[in-house]
């Protein structure tokens, strides 16, 4: 658990946006990934004059340097840390198995609730995001980078876009700000990933680097959380009496007559050709399945987020 450089800028940037961390709650107590050299220029990059930050460089980066002065350089003051146990000592702590609800004096406590590397380990992940939902008071934000894409043995699972927008709506009181996809190759590059629902296809993705999602979501209503399962939107649309053809069809993505009978002509005559050509289709060749797919994919200039103009 722990924040390296994007998880950083993706605070700075939320910080800048207008979310306040003045209580906040962390699942895990969050080690800083940043050297000295870095966290300096990260800091001159949103206005931030390392100087009246000290305690950033008091040690040499180790892998296990805390991150309570991160946090406070946000603005925390009241810093609470959810841990199932109290090994890792942080200074004001609540031991608390997520597999379990939340106890009702930390419902509706904390400006910002944050997750930089703890849900995927959770086995029972609907109550513990239950109960991340029910922590953020109205008009605070849930922050949380996850993993995506190529974690694959990290933790018990790996999320996909859909979950977070079906989660992080109206229905349970949250307005979804940013979900940011970020992937940990050479160039760390970010991308603005678009609703399945309002482009009507999944936001599919085979690549050669881990991807992280990360999000922000602010709390708009105080309301029962998940009440009702959330469903994938193109089956929901499939279900539905209302869907027309196209949502119907979109669960696959090869729905078309003439496509269809194509397909089944070269798998009755060629079925290893067939099958062959089904590798490439689903691959990190066709577009879309890639970050090519502009339908769902935007780039995004990370230095300029969170800055004016």
């Amino acid at each position: 658990m722990g924040i390296d450089t994007e998880a950083a800028r993706f605070l700075l940037i939320g910080q800048r946006e207008g979310a306040s961390f003045k209580r906040c709650a962390t699942l895990g107590r969050q080690n800083l990934f940043l050297g000295n050299r870095e966290t300096a220029a990260l800091l001159r990059e949103y206005g931030l004059d390392p100087a009246k930050h000290p305690d950033f460089f008091a040690t040499p980066y180790t892998r296990f340097r805390y991150a309570e002065p991160f946090w406070e350089m946000l603005g925390a003051i009241d810093l609470l840390v959810l841990d199932a146990s109290d090994f890792e000592g942080a200074k004001q702590m609540c031991v608390h198995d997520l597999n379990q609800p939340i106890p009702d004096d930390l419902k509706g406590r904390f400006d910002a609730v944050c997750d930089f590397g703890t849900l995927e380990h959770v086995f029972n992940f609907p109550v513990a995001l239950r109960s991340c939902l029910e922590m953020v008071k109205v008009g605070g934000h849930l922050f949380i980078q996850t993993p995506a894409n190529n974690y694959f043995g990290h933790g018990f699972y790996q999320f996909s876009p859909e979950l977070f927008f079906r989660v992080l709506s109206k229905t349970n009181g949250f307005e979804l700000e940013r979900m940011v996809v970020m992937e940990y190759g050479p160039l760390k590059r970010w991308f603005a990933v678009k609703d399945p629902e309002a482009v009507r296809d999944r936001a599919n993705l085979i690549n050669g680097w881990p991807v992280m999602l990360a999000i922000r979501a602010r709390k708009t209503a105080e309301v029962p959380v998940l009440r009702e399962p959330v469903q994938q939107s193109d089956y929901a649309a499939a279900w539905s009496q209302q869907a027309s053809p196209e949502q119907a069809g979109a669960i696959d993505s090869l729905a078309s007559p003439k496509l269809l009978g194509l397909k089944q002509a070269i798998l009755e005559r060629a079925p290893q050709l067939a099958r062959l050509l089904e590798t490439f289709r689903i691959s990190v060749f066709s577009p879309k399945f890639s970050f090519r797919n502009r339908d769902v994919y935007l780039r995004l200039d990370k230095h300029k987020l969170g800055k004016p103009g």
